[in-house]
């Protein structure tokens, strides 16, 4: 009994019996249509799987039995031509289960026996269950080149075993699309880098060491204030012209290493003399100290009587020699003096470079030469409008437990996070929870920092990289820059084209000569929409009552055809079964039943007679 389209005899007059219904010579009208439907079930379920056909099992006309660990025959039929080099197999058995393959020869003598180079695994002595092979093979001859195009292949099937060698090039590759994990270690050369792009962010701390710098390329401004300490300086390597004017302090000198020889004429002044120190024994018997060596008020009867001669009134000739300090450089600390004025260290100049620390430079105008400096606020106005592209991995399709919904291992839209995955969160029921977060090995999100306020995301555009729903398209965050996280509402907007929806309502109005017209909302184009009347459901035309039911009032007998021939008593006619009750049909034999049953009845005996 022939059940499978492999069933079917390549012998026309073979081919007797479909499902178990007669189709041979001569067969009864109601197999006709019962066989059609038998043929169009058989072709529905060959459609079902087309990829594989059943050709070889054990209740069919093909069994398939073992030969050895690598071929199989199949008794008494020779298919040599169906199991051809280069198709693929597909065997079912108890051991080893289900195991693919590519047939490598196949001969015919009294059965056909089939070799296949197995993916994996071997046949053993066991029943085999079925052979499958395919329907699509790269020696099928009958599918032409050029037929299986992208939307023939299923998604993600192309892997890259499937791809020649280097037969991917720039022009396959979509922007934005090769992140870090694409490159082989050690895989990218100084060829491959433009000019000028390896900026500081891209740097790693510490990688870079004496061996990448070129010889004397270390100037001034690449040293940090105060960066060489002692250990970075060779000895005796300093000298006179590495020392700032006035830059060698108290602590710098040593105790007792000031000796006479170190200091130049006339260079110790009463300010570098400690008061009280100069004893007797340092002044000179020779030293002619005079008036104006001395200060007001200073000389009592008992210096008086040392001084043996005036040359003018004594108070007039001290008042004259009061020393007074006009001069930053005539006070006793300049560094205390700088701190009295309010100047600290900016005071402080290294050639010509001022350096300040612990404080800030304000009151700059606006720059308006390249190498005037910025002021924060002019840089925050420069970039304020500025939105660029942000790449995220992956987006929700529906509400997110943030609390461990968004850890590694956790999928989104048919994406496995791994930890520090940029994910955009947008369907939140709380839609302030909304916003772009970090995937975290394990415990509760965290937003991203770069994206963690209203202004660095309002307008913002957020590529999505991958997803079943959402892979590749572009969504915009459409609140406004006002208000703070965690407070305001937060949305997104998909700008990328959407798939066709679904109508699920339209107007439908009677335009007249048997059309019916689609309102122009919520279509698109141009124009209506017409229906004709024979494409719409009986149920739904108002002068219907009941499916396949007219009411006698709209029954146009006079419409109808003649049957062409003389009325018989097995021809029928319809009848009202009473006053509101329901039509019913009558043979008009039973005319002729009531015509003689009531032959008595002038009138009944008028229409018999005719």
């Amino acid at each position: 009994m022939t059940t499978n389209i492999k069933d079917y005899s390549t012998t026309q007059a073979s081919n007797t019996s479909l499902n178990g219904i007669d189709v041979d010579e001569g067969m009864l009208p109601s197999n006709l249509n019962n066989a059609l439907r038998a043929l169009m079930k058989n072709t529905r379920d060959w459609a079902n799987d087309s990829q594989w056909f059943e050709f070889g099992d054990g209740s069919g006309s093909f069994t398939a039995t073992f030969v050895s660990s690598t071929s199989f025959k199949i008794a008494g039929a020779n298919v040599t031509s169906d199991y051809h080099a280069g198709r693929r197999v597909k065997i079912t058995a108890a051991t080893p289960g289900t195991i693919f393959g590519t047939i490598s020869s196949s001969s015919f003598s009294t059965d056909t026996t089939v070799v296949v180079s197995f993916d994996s695994g071997s046949l053993s002595n066991e029943a085999i269950s079925n052979v499958y092979l395919a329907a699509l093979t790269k020696t099928n001859s009958s599918i032409p080149e050029g037929v299986i195009t992208t939307s023939s292949l299923a998604d993600g099937s192309v892997t890259n075993a499937k791809l020649g060698a280097d037969s991917v090039n720039g022009a396959k590759i979509a922007d934005d699309s090769i992140d870090s994990e694409h490159y082989v270690d050690g895989s990218i050369d100084t060829a491959h880098i433009a000019n000028s792009q390896i900026t500081v962010d891209k740097m790693a701390a510490n990688s870079v060491n004496s061996d990448q710098y070129v010889d004397g390329s270390i100037d001034l401004i690449h040293l940090s204030a105060d960066s060489v300490n002692g250990t970075k300086i060779a000895d005796d390597s300093i000298n006179s012209e590495h020392y700032v004017d006035g830059s060698i302090d108290t602590q710098h000198i040593a105790d007792s290493q000031i000796t006479l020889a170190k200091l130049a004429s006339n260079s110790v002044n009463s300010s570098k003399i400690v008061d009280g120190s100069i004893v007797n024994a340092d002044v000179n018997a020779s030293a002619a100290i005079d008036a104006t060596k001395i200060a007001d008020g200073t000389v009592t009867s008992t210096e008086f009587q040392h001084i043996n001669t005036l040359s003018s009134n004594a108070q007039t000739q001290l008042d004259a020699k009061v020393a007074k300090a006009s001069n930053l450089s005539d006070l006793a600390s300049a560094s205390t003096s700088r701190t009295n004025l309010g100047l600290g260290t900016i005071a402080t100049q290294n050639s010509n470079n001022v350096s300040v620390s612990g404080g800030s430079i304000t009151g700059l105008g606006s720059p308006s030469a390249s190498s005037d400096a910025a002021t924060k606020n002019y840089v925050d106005q420069a970039v304020a409008g500025l939105r660029t592209r942000i790449i995220a991995e992956c987006a929700t399709t529906s509400n997110v437990n943030l609390t461990n919904g968004l850890e590694a291992g956790d999928a989104i839209d048919g994406v496995t996070l791994v930890a520090g995955d940029r994910v955009l969160v947008k369907d939140q029921s709380t839609a302030t929870e909304n916003g772009l977060y970090l995937a975290v090995s394990s415990g509760a999100a965290s937003r991203d920092p770069e994206h963690d306020s209203i202004a660095e995301i309002s307008g913002g555009m957020v590529v999505v990289n991958q997803g079943s729903v959402n892979d590749n398209k572009i969504f915009l965050c459409t609140t406004d820059n006002t208000g703070s996280i965690g407070s305001t509402s937060i949305t997104y907007s998909q700008v990328t084209p959407q798939n066709n929806g679904t109508v699920t309502s339209i107007g439908v109005a009677d335009s007249g000569a048997g059309e019916f017209t689609v309102g122009s909302s919520p279509v698109t184009s141009s124009g209506n929409i017409t229906l004709a009347i024979n494409s719409i459901a009986d149920s739904k035309l108002g002068t219907i009552a009941t499916a396949n039911k007219v009411s006698l009032t709209a029954l146009n007998i006079d419409g109808g055809s003649d049957i062409g021939a003389d009325l018989t008593t097995s021809d029928l006619i319809i009848v009202d079964d009473g006053a509101g009750g329901t039509n019913k049909k009558a043979a008009l034999s039973r005319m002729i039943t009531l015509v003689k049953a009531n032959t008595d009845d002038p009138t009944a005996l008028a229409i018999a007679l005719g």
